[in-house]
C-alpha cells in the first residue's frame, strides 16, 4: 500500500515539477537501509524519503535503528493516513472491543494479537493500556501470514486496512470489532471507532510522509513543498490513494514535525509503560 501510493505521488509530482521522478526501493533492517540511504545523500533535494509513521516507532523499537525522524531529515509533508480496522478471529466470544477487553482479562497470557512492524506492536500495547486488555504480541514477517493464523483461530486480533478486512468479514472469515481511528470508515461504515466504545481520545491512523535529508536548504524545502500542495489539490490524486486504502491529506512541513516529534513521545510512553526494550 505504502509502495503504490508512492508511485501515484511520484507520477503527479512529475507532472507538477515537469522532470521524472523516480521511485527507489531499498528495503529491509526494519526500514534503516532506505534511510541511512536518503539520511547520506547530497542535501539538494533531488533525493527524498518516502517512510511509514513506523520511522517515528523504529528508534523505540529497534536497537540498530540509529536514525532520528526529526534530527537526521528535514520534514516536507504527510502525504496519507490508513484508517485502520481491528480485526477479530471468529472464536471470539462477542463482536464489541468491550467483549474482546473482558474475555482477554478472563484469559491471561493466552489471547494474541499478531504484528508485522513496530508501529502496529505499539498500537496494540497502547490498546491495552487504555482498555486494560490483556493480549500478548506474536511477531510475523508479513500480514498474509497473520492472516492464516486469525482465520485459523491461532491469534485471535490484527490490524489491517478497512477494504481488505471487508472482504473477509463478509465472508464470513473474520469480524470487525472497532475502527482505530478518529472517525468510521466508509468502507466498513457500521463498525464503531475505539472512542465510540468507551475509550474517547483514542484515535490512532498510520501515515506515510516524505522528507529531505538535514541540512537540505529552506528555499528547497519550500518548493518541493509546495509543489507537494499541488499534488494534492489534484482530485485524482486523492481518487487515487483511496483506491488503495490511503486518504490524501496534507500538512506543511513545520505542521508534519510537530505530528511526527507527539508520535516520537507517544511510542515512547507507550514502550516504556509495557517495558519494551529496543531489540
Amino acid at each position: 500500500m505504502a509502495d503504490t501510493g508512492g508511485r501515484i505521488i511520484a507520477k503527479r509530482l512529475a507532472e507538477v515539477i515537469g522532470q521524472p521522478v523516480v521511485v527507489e526501493n531499498r528495503p529491509g533492517a526494519g526500514m534503516l537501509i532506505g534511510s541511512s540511504y536518503v539520511s547520506q545523500s547530497a542535501p539538494d533535494g533531488y533525493t527524498l524519503l518516502w517512510a511509514t509513521g513506523s520511522i517515528a516507532a523504529a528508534p523505540t523499537m529497534m536497537k540498530s535503528f540509529s536514525l532520528d525522524p526529526l534530527k537526521d531529515f528535514q520534514p516536507i509533508t504527510m502525504v496519507a493516513t490508513s484508517n485502520n480496522v481491528l480485526v477479530g478471529s471468529t472464536t471470539l466470544k462477542g463482536g464489541t472491543l468491550k467483549d474482546l477487553v473482558e474475555e482477554s482479562k478472563a484469559n491471561p497470557g493466552k489471547m494474541f494479537y499478531g504484528t508485522v512492524a513496530p508501529t502496529i506492536t505499539l498500537i496494540f500495547e497502547y490498546l491495552n493500556q487504555i482498555t486494560g486488555a490483556n493480549l500478548e504480541m506474536v511477531n510475523y514477517k508479513a500480514s498474509p501470514a497473520v492472516w492464516t493464523d486469525l482465520i485459523g483461530g491461532r491469534v485471535h486480533v490484527m490490524l489491517d486496512g478497512a477494504a481488505l478486512t471487508k472482504g473477509h468479514v463478509d465472508a464470513g472469515r473474520a469480524r470487525a470489532i472497532a475502527v482505530f481511528g478518529p472517525k468510521r470508515s466508509p468502507v466498513l461504515p457500521n463498525v464503531p471507532t475505539v472512542a465510540e466504545q468507551g475509550y474517547p481520545g483514542f484515535g490512532i491512523e498510520t501515515w506515510v510522509g516524505m522528507w529531505a535529508p538535514r541540512g537540505t536548504p529552506t528555499a528547497i524545502v519550500q518548493r518541493i513543498e509546495e509543489a507537494m500542495a499541488k499534488v494534492m489539490a489534484m482530485p485524482e490524486t486523492s481518487r487515487e490513494l483511496q483506491a488503495v486504502g490511503l486518504d490524501a491529506v496534507h500538512t506543511t512541513s513545520q505542521e508534519f514535525a510537530e505530528l511526527i516529534k507527539k508520535d516520537v513521545e507517544l511510542w515512547r510512553t507507550v514502550a516504556a509503560r509495557a517495558n519494551i526494550k529496543p531489540e
